[in-house]
């Protein structure tokens, strides 16, 4: 991890100001949005396939997001990522994967588009990989995170498009790419109880390929990040908050962490395979 820690110091805050372009649900588009402006990046957050010949000329990166699918925004999210295909670096986050049959389909489709990243909590993941899974609507489920459960998800990871780097997330979370296989240990529970955690996590990868930030190291250091974020804010309200509070610290911790210390990566738990 020293090579990462080294990297660290000079990945927040963000030097070119990356435009991240997302396409996204409707739920947490202020919070994603809110949060690319913490990093010191611009988010652009527009759907409407028109303009994206001229948008795709401006922006740094590109977010594709699966939450809240219509058949429209299937149109869009395809058509975004043809458009991107080997000449813009982007993410998907295959939300809702898991139980939404249309959205397994699309996430095949995605994939095959070559994204930078593909990531999902591990049940969703599981669900790509054509594994059982016991997660429900868009939350991970405890028992697709045993030990075993976790091997059987790198193993069949492995077995993917080897151009693609892939997170799962869950108590531990798990990247598999060209480069190896890492576990992450990094959070805290707190996290998975507020609405677009994940989808932040999304947005902040998509903004450190913006920066030309290689595929691995843009996951690592996001995930570590906005983790970290959450360990700040956990330690710092003291042992009784309510997860509104939570919430909206860590959102604080976004724009905080990177200036006041520096050295954040060193709080880092995790080890390569």
């Amino acid at each position: 991890m020293k090579h990462f820690a080294e990297m660290a110091r000079e990945v927040f805050p963000l030097r070119q100001s990356p435009l991240v372009h997302c396409i996204t649900n409707n739920v947490t588009i202020e919070t994603m949005a809110n949060a690319l402006l913490y990093i010191d990046a611009q988010p652009i957050m527009t759907n409407d396939v028109r303009e994206f010949p001229a948008l795709f000329k401006q922006t740094d990166s590109l977010l594709l997001n699966l939450g809240s699918l219509s058949k429209e925004r299937e149109n869009t999210l395809l058509t975004a990522a043809k458009m991107a295909k080997e000449e813009k670096s982007f993410v998907v986050d295959i939300v809702g994967a898991t139980s939404a049959p249309i959205a397994q389909q699309l996430a095949q489709q995605l994939a095959r588009q070559k994204p930078n990243v593909l990531k999902g909590n591990i049940s969703e993941m599981r669900a790509f990989c054509g594994l059982k899974t016991t997660g429900k609507g868009v939350d991970s489920s405890s028992s697709d995170q045993s030990e075993d459960e976790l091997e059987e998800l790198i193993g069949a990871l492995k077995q993917q498009d080897p151009a693609v780097t892939y997170l799962a997330t869950g108590k531990k979370d798990v990247i598999v790419s060209k480069k190896g296989t890492w576990v992450m240990e990094n959070g805290v529970e707190e996290l998975q109880r507020f609405i677009g955690s994940g989808d932040l996590l999304g947005a902040l990868i998509a903004a450190l390929l913006g920066e030309q930030i290689d595929n691995l190291s843009a996951v690592i250091f996001a995930l570590s990040y906005l983790n970290i974020c959450g360990e700040y804010t956990s330690e710092n309200l003291g042992p009784v908050y309510g997860l509104a509070d939570f919430r909206h610290e860590t959102l604080n911790q976004l724009s905080l962490l990177k200036t006041l210390n520096q050295n954040w990566f060193n709080q880092t738990k995790g080890r390569k395979q």
